[in-house]
């Protein structure tokens, strides 16, 4: 398969159109079953945290440990879901009128302390410099060639030496990303709903169960788009050569979700169609409900499209640095 000859790119063109357009009747769904499952997985998780509190014998304190980890679990896949629907949301994809997806951007990255306007701006860079070796690659993961860290100033490899150390990478980022970058730069009711938000969970009693889930919600939100561009064999082109197709076929992955009975629908559903990011490269304005059937009703077409584990997720953390004589991400041991 070669994603630059034309026959090939006709058929993929042509299978990529056969799903264009959003239904508003699933949009709806998408949006409500978010929500519903978040407030019961919420009112669950506070719940079992008082439950908690109120223990008396050991039997009971297992029995609320055992609902408050259940309904986190679930909580924490729903933040993640609610993140993305956002993001279709501020693509412009999920509803078939603007008006819709603008109006409820808001109160749905409330829910995950997500502003549109900033997440519009940054994604909007990422998707048109994503692997572009002419195009600053900064607020990516492994951002820097072999050459850049190599030329920078001693203060500044150790800064992104420190950055790309997993319990920085997944543990201390993500908040600074959401509680803080996203507060400063966010407009003022995009903020104004964010806190509201929070003052209701307060008064709810529930900003615990908030925090409870949200934390590895966010980490484990940011190991799936760490995953998405980061692997050995890494396509990465100046503008000369850069071929958008390419791009989304070679330059990003397939993430293979776990078939595990239960848990394994569960973080499916929790990912939102995000598992084929091969896709949404290649036409970012499907909504991502549409993504996986895409994807398999694609057939060969997506052959090429690299795989990876949610373990190799993990490990794809010691690819920081881009190799270009080689063409392949390297870690700081293997590339100076």
């Amino acid at each position: 398969m070669d994603p630059r000859d034309p026959a090939f790119r006709a058929k993929l063109d042509a299978h990529l159109a056969r799903y264009a357009g959003a239904e508003d009747r699933r949009a709806v769904a998408e949006v409500a079953a978010t929500v519903v499952i978040y407030a019961l997985a919420l009112a669950g998780t506070a719940l079992g945290l008082r439950l908690v509190q109120d223990a008396a014998t050991g039997p009971a304190l297992f029995g609320a440990l055992a609902l408050t980890a259940l309904c986190a679990f679930v909580l924490a896949g729903t933040q993640v879901r609610a993140f993305l629907v956002h993001h279709d949301l501020t693509h412009g994809s999920l509803f078939t009128t603007r008006r819709w997806n603008d109006r409820l951007a808001p109160f749905v990255g409330a829910l995950v302390a997500t502003a549109p306007s900033v997440w519009q701006r940054e994604h909007a860079r990422y998707h048109r410099d994503r692997n572009n070796l002419d195009r600053s690659q900064d607020g990516q993961t492994a951002a820097w060639t072999v050459a850049d860290f190599e030329a920078a100033p001693g203060w500044q490899r150790a800064l992104y030496r420190l950055v790309h150390q997993r319990p920085i990478l997944f543990g201390v980022l993500p908040p600074l990303y959401f509680f803080g970058f996203m507060r400063v730069r966010a407009r003022w009711y995009e903020n104004t709903a964010f806190f509201g938000f929070l003052a209701l969970l307060w008064a709810t009693g529930s900003l615990g169960a908030f925090a409870l889930a949200m934390f590895p919600a966010m980490a484990f939100g940011f190991l799936v788009f760490h995953a998405q561009h980061t692997f050995e064999n890494l396509v990465r082109h100046r503008t000369a050569e850069y071929d958008f197709v390419e791009n989304g076929l070679l330059g990003s992955t397939l993430l293979v979700v776990p078939r595990w009975p239960v848990a394994g629908g569960f973080i499916d559903w929790a990912l939102y169609g995000v598992a084929y990011h091969h896709v949404h490269h290649l036409r970012p304005g499907l909504p991502a409900w549409r993504l996986k059937r895409i994807h398999e009703e694609g057939g060969a077409l997506f052959d090429a499209t690299p795989r990876i584990t949610l373990p190799e997720a993990w490990s794809s953390a010691r690819l920081t640095l881009y190799d270009e004589a080689h063409g392949r991400l390297v870690s700081f041991a293997g590339g100076g």
